[in-house]
């Protein structure tokens, strides 16, 4: 969902190629769709680190989800929807209180419906009213996130 351009990466070379990371200066939107933006933190023992991750699709966020442990959880979680979806004339974020897949009888994804903050709600898709349908909550902010611990936070290195 995310795409770059290889002139668009800093420091070429430079990262050691072990590691994997590499850093770029922009990143495209390739399409008009809603996605997330993640507060993390990591526990280090004795510090903690932050650092924001760009997550394209509620596929991907049932993921990181997931992948929460005592060490490593979500703080916070922001929707970035379209207009088309946000029904405004431009791209929003908003603290997501909750994302869910609307599911038939069969377990096939119908829509998609996410609650933010201010008591609205999207929904992606046209689920089929004449059927049962049943929300699979794929993040809670109550359930699936958790405040800062009282430790020093340090810039990640």
């Amino acid at each position: 969902m995310f795409k770059t351009d290889r002139n668009a990466e800093l420091l070429p070379g430079i990262v050691s190629a072990a590691s994997g990371v590499r850093f770029w200066s922009m990143v495209e939107l390739e399409v008009s769709w809603p996605w997330f933006y993640l507060q993390l933190v990591e526990d280090k023992g004795d510090s903690l680190f932050r650092t924001m991750l760009m997550v394209p699709s509620l596929s991907y966020l049932e993921l990181v989800v997931g992948a929460q442990s005592e060490q490593a959880w979500i703080e916070q979680a922001q929707l970035v929807s379209p207009g088309s979806v946000n029904d405004s004339d431009r791209w929003k974020m908003e603290t997501l209180i909750e994302a869910a897949s609307i599911c038939d009888t069969n377990g096939q994804e119908q829509a998609q419906r996410f609650h933010v903050e201010g008591k609205r709600f999207y929904t992606l898709g046209s689920p089929n009213k004449s059927v049962r349908l049943d929300p699979r909550i794929i993040f809670s902010a109550e359930l699936h996130s958790k405040p800062l611990r009282p430790k020093p936070l340090r810039p990640k290195k």
